[in-house]
């Protein structure tokens, strides 16, 4: 399976989590080994695989702007440790019974990482060190505001999609 990246600013972030995950020592370089993708009808036949353990037959291949003259192979990830997850991002307004109404951006479904991660939320002004900022930092993101701001801008919006762990 191809995954294929564009963002200048992740590169380094895929490299280093491809290096880590053969052992090298990367000291305190920042990793991405995950992507969210939307959930269409390849998402669905990966997920439909292993609904239990959520692993694909597949080995993935991760590359460089893969349908430009630059594409560059970055590393192969066997398929036994390729993760899938189904998640949902939602972009919408609480209305707390005392107070004014606020926004706030929420991730459901699982992500792998830890046992009761089906939702995380976040709203802004909320901690940076928050479980929904670590799981926009893990994704490759500066913040959880441009985390939203690349999957759910606007008020009311909704991303399926398809969560992948390497």
């Amino acid at each position: 399976m191809i995954l294929s990246f564009s963002v200048p600013a992740m590169l380094p972030y895929i490299r280093a989590g491809l290096w880590q995950l053969r052992g090298k020592n990367i000291d305190e370089a920042r990793v991405k080994r995950q992507t969210i993708r939307s959930l269409g009808p390849r998402a669905h036949t990966l997920l439909a695989w292993d609904p239990i353990g959520h692993t694909i037959p597949y080995d993935l291949q991760l590359w460089w702007k893969s349908r430009t003259p630059q594409r560059e192979l970055l590393g192969e990830v066997n398929c036994g440790r390729v993760r899938v997850y189904q998640i949902e991002i939602l972009h919408s307004r609480i209305e707390p019974v005392r107070g004014e109404p606020y926004p706030c951006i929420r991730i459901d479904g699982p992500r792998g990482w830890r046992e009761g991660d089906a939702t995380l939320f976040w709203s802004p002004g909320d901690d940076a060190a928050s479980d929904f900022a670590r799981e926009a930092y893990a994704d490759g993101f500066d913040s959880p505001a441009a985390f939203r701001d690349f999957f759910v801008p606007n008020m009311s919006d909704r991303f399926d999609a398809i969560l992948i762990k390497w």
